[in-house]
């Protein structure tokens, strides 16, 4: 119970019933009358403007003292008359939102009397949990009452009177998806005469949280909050060719609701409809077309079983909620619509005067069948240390409505049938909680856990992501976690000159298929991802194909603050679509790094500077060698998303391979990227594949001794053309050098006299060791040869 609201409590002896006598408009007001008011022993004047009074009517009186909301009642004068109370509304009393007219009470109603001794009302508020479709009602919740107290279950047995001729014969009902609808009933109700329900249905209607309508639109609410099973009742002239079909929606199809909206429907939402278009959504809300009105006589009363799935997309796609959708979709038992429908009718019969005709149309095709389970005591001392007797246990689910069948009393075994209305139990664990709830959760003991503790699971991954944060930490990062939704137009501001292969290259390094229409042109919507069916909103309508995005929104959000310290990385997944159309998506665990701003913060802001490519080439190599990955290389690349020059690709090679896999990319952001987020310092990022890295990683490290042989030392300086990446020089002498070749640095590049123009001088410096004997310098000078000679056949580099 989530809340008790006792209406009335708060009216006191100040609130009675009394009675109009005498009634005539005030001179020079347009909408106020005089009346006078009958007590039941005395008579006061009461100035009202409601236009919905009449001589006779009995009505509520606030006395004077009397306390309404923050109202107190006093007498007044207005326009030379003494005013002695005042007549109150639904809303003023708390039954209801109606605040255009006075609550007019039933003829019979005795006057003088506290209207708290009359109508007041306690009202429970209940939490209704998703999976839990039959508490939806009255009834649901009085069968649990039943249970806990022990207390009978009375539920209404309608008694019919049918005449006429039989529903069969007046109506045709065909449903062309089964599988949507699994029940559709109908009866046909005549002679009904179109009047406000009595009071009583009125205030349970408004005690609900409902507006009293009318007498048959009003049943079939008061039907469903008591059964459960969702009504609409069809205004019978108006279904053309007297058919009724049950059919998904027609491309571009539309209709009209009863709120009085026009609302374009899609092919997956299933209608209710006549020969001549829709009449109604199923589950949802009904049309206009053939609502029932108040010239309405005859009645085509629906009550169906719609799949909870088909409602709840149809619901979220038109942004359209109702009382009957909210129970459709926790899934309703389709034992209800005969049940709802005989009910309904019976009310109709004896509040609105109506004729039933003989029979209910009923399409049933796979009627459904209680499940059956075998259950045992055992289950429930095993997940709760309770040890109930096989005669609590049935007891117990026998007060809920299940049928038990004692198997092996002294095993504790039994056979439990399970009525249509809990689909909710699937297995014993349900049961279990059943039982448990019944006889009090205060009998479950407090124990300690016996028995050995069970091995603990080994998540590589969760460890490999742990070690990735600490080194990404350790390097100066804050780490953010940011939402895998995104959308394509978010997304598509890292594309400075949109274009189907820039998407393509925005996608990832894997390869990736990209499918485009041959004549559809490049945009945001058009841009490859995973897209939600659902969406909360259009902000959040995809999963992301890439971390970079998120990683510049959040440098842009945290510059707004703080100009420093703008340094962060995320470790997470991106999502990328499948090439086939009923392949799954990939998902990729990835770093994203993003540097911006000031590269350290300094006391003295003359002696900062900005943070630059090298920063971030750092910080990826650290991380790659923290990761004790050997072979690896950043060599040139191209992004669009970066700046032309300074982009860079991280290859790595596999242990025992000397072929390199592209694992990201690094480099500056380009500007006119930059200016899409409002950053003024340049920006830097790096998106790497932490599978394909972690593939280059060693599964176990093997140490081997430090050589006890002296090093030798020698500097090389070559002269190359400026385009050759020294990364290319550097791997060409380990590789010529054999094993003599322990390392080699670079530590000098000039350009300029003496040196030609377009060639640049490289020079590193090169530390040969044997690990069983000491270098001669001869040895180390052949070996410095044959790199010297491999250089200049392979780059044209002369000492």
């Amino acid at each position: 119970v989530e809340s008790i609201e006792r209406i009335g409590s708060e009216w006191g002896d100040k609130i009675i019933t009394a009675q109009i006598v005498h009634l005539e408009k005030v001179e020079g007001s347009d909408h106020l009358n005089y009346t006078r008011i009958n007590t039941g022993n005395r008579e006061l004047n009461v100035i009202c403007g409601a236009p919905n009074i009449a001589v006779n009517d009995k009505v509520p009186l606030a006395l004077p003292g009397a306390r309404i909301g923050d109202l107190t009642i006093s007498e007044s004068k207005k326009f030379g008359y003494v005013s002695q109370g005042m007549l109150c509304s639904p809303r003023e009393l708390g039954l209801g939102n109606d605040h255009a007219g006075i609550y007019i009470l039933e003829p019979d109603t005795p006057l003088n009397r506290p209207l708290a001794d009359l109508f007041s009302e306690t009202v429970l508020e209940f939490s209704i949990k998703a999976h839990r479709g039959d508490l939806s009602s009255i009834i649901g919740i009085a069968r649990e009452v039943s249970a806990l107290t022990g207390e009978p279950l009375r539920i209404p047995q309608p008694v019919l009177h049918e005449k006429g001729t039989p529903a069969a014969e007046m109506v045709k009902i065909r449903v062309e998806d089964a599988s949507l609808c699994p029940r559709y009933s109908a009866r046909i109700v005549s002679g009904i005469k179109i009047a406000p329900s009595p009071s009583w249905m009125g205030r349970r209607l408004l005690a609900a949280g409902m507006r009293p309508i009318s007498n048959i639109v009003d049943i079939t609410n008061y039907v469903m909050l008591e059964f459960g099973q969702p009504l609409h009742g069809f205004d019978y002239d108006l279904i053309r060719q007297k058919e009724i079909i049950v059919r998904r929606a027609g491309e571009g199809e539309t209709m009209k609701t009863l709120d009085g909206v026009k609302r374009k429907l899609k092919p997956d939402m299933l209608l209710i409809a006549d020969p001549e278009g829709p009449t109604a959504i199923a589950g949802v809300m009904g049309g206009a077309i053939s609502e029932v009105n108040d010239n309405t006589t005859t009645v085509l009363l629906e009550s169906a079983n719609f799949a909870a799935g088909s409602v709840r997309r149809t619901s979220v796609a038109l942004g359209l909620r109702s009382d009957a959708s909210s129970r459709f979709e926790k899934g309703l038992d389709p034992e209800l619509t005969i049940l709802g429908a005989n009910r309904a009718a019976q009310l109709m019969q004896d509040l609105a005067g109506a004729i039933i005709s003989p029979g209910i149309v009923d399409f049933y095709p796979e009627p459904a069948k209680p499940r059956t389970l075998l259950f045992s005591t055992s289950e429930i001392e095993w997940l709760t240390a309770v040890k109930p007797s096989i005669q609590e246990t049935a007891k117990a689910l026998e007060a809920l409505g299940f049928q038990v069948k004692v198997v092996d009393k002294q095993a504790g075994e039994m056979q439990v049938t399970i009525p249509t209305y809990r689909k909710d139990i699937e297995e014993g664990a349900d049961l279990v909680e059943e039982v448990v709830r019944l006889l009090g959760y205060d009998r479950i003991p407090s124990t300690i856990p016996a028995g050995p503790l069970p091995q603990p699971s080994k998540d590589h991954w969760f460890e490999r992501e742990y070690e990735i944060r600490d080194i990404l930490i350790g390097a100066g990062l804050n780490e953010v976690i940011s939402y895998a939704l995104t959308s394509r137009a978010r997304t598509a501001k890292l594309l400075p000159y949109p274009s189907k292969e820039a998407a393509q290259a925005l996608l990832g390094w894997e390869g990736v298929n990209v499918s485009w229409a041959a004549d559809r042109a490049f945009n945001a919507s058009s841009l490859p991802a995973v897209i939600l069916v659902n969406p909360l909103t259009v902000e959040l309508e995809s999963l992301r194909v890439t971390l970079m995005s998120n990683m510049l929104e959040t440098v842009q959000e945290n510059y707004k603050r703080s100009h420093e310290d703008l340094r962060f990385f995320e470790v997470g997944r991106r999502y990328l679509p499948a090439s086939q159309v009923h392949e799954q998506p990939d998902e990729r665990r990835t770093v994203g790094i993003a540097l911006c701003g000031p590269a350290r913060i300094s006391w003295h802001t003359e002696l900062g500077r900005e943070a630059d490519f090298y920063d971030l080439k750092g910080t990826v190599e650290t991380l790659v060698e923290r990761l004790h990955i050997k072979d690896y290389r950043i060599v040139p690349a191209q992004h669009p998303s970066f700046h032309p020059g300074r982009c860079a690709q991280l290859e790595v090679a596999n242990p025992g391979e000397r072929t390199f896999h592209p694992v990201g990319v690094l480099g500056e952001v380009h500007p006119l990227v930059q200016q899409q987020y409002d950053l003024p310092y340049r920006a830097y990022l790096a998106e790497l594949d932490l599978e394909t890295l972690y593939t280059a990683a060693p599964a176990r490290l093997t140490y081997e001794p430090i050589s006890r042989q002296q090093e030798l030392t020698r500097d090389l300086a070559v002269i190359v053309d400026q385009q050759v990446p020294a990364q290319e020089l550097q791997e060409a002498m380990m590789q010529s050098a054999g094993q003599l070749l322990y390392a080699a640095r670079l530590f000098d590049v000039y350009t300029g006299e003496p040196i030609p123009e377009g060639k640049k001088n490289l020079t590193y410096s090169l530390v040969y060791q044997a690990t069983d004997r000491t270098l001669t310098d001869a040895e180390a000078n052949s070996v410095q040869e044959t790199i010297l000679q491999e250089l200049n056949k392979r780059f044209g580099a002369v000492l």
